[in-house]
């Protein structure tokens, strides 16, 4: 229940309070520390955006959401699911070691693009 609290919480500041314009926001470490861009650098600007319902300007923040957000929207799917073999097919998907490597690669792969190419 606290779990659930404190991510609608979140959700309600970061629909209320821009993070570019609010400067109590928290700051990149790895960003800070070497000045590049990590892979997960714009989530919460993107956030903000999803919240005002502005989905392409999200993207722009963080390509990588083209990715992350429909593995994400599976784990919530079966999160809701009730115990079936549906949900066990779809633990079966979102646990399988080679969907798994491929987005720890892709992760990999858009921090050293997005740094290169500076987007």
């Amino acid at each position: 229940m606290g779990v659930l609290f404190l991510g609608a919480s979140l959700l309600i500041i970061y629909y209320f309070y821009d993070p570019v314009t609010t400067s109590w926001a928290p700051k990149c470490p790895f960003k800070v520390l070497t000045g590049l861009q990590c892979p997960g650098c714009g989530l919460q600007r993107a956030l903000h955006a999803l919240l005002q319902g502005r989905f392409v300007e999200a993207i722009h923040y963080n390509y990588f959401l083209l990715f992350g957000i429909p593995y994400l929207f599976l784990f919530g799917l079966r999160a809701l699911l009730p115990a079936s073999n549906s949900k066990r097919r779809l633990t079966r998907v979102i646990e399988d070691r080679r969907l798994i490597l491929t987005y720890v690669v892709l992760f990999f792969v858009w921090l050293v693009v997005r740094n290169i190419l500076h987007i």
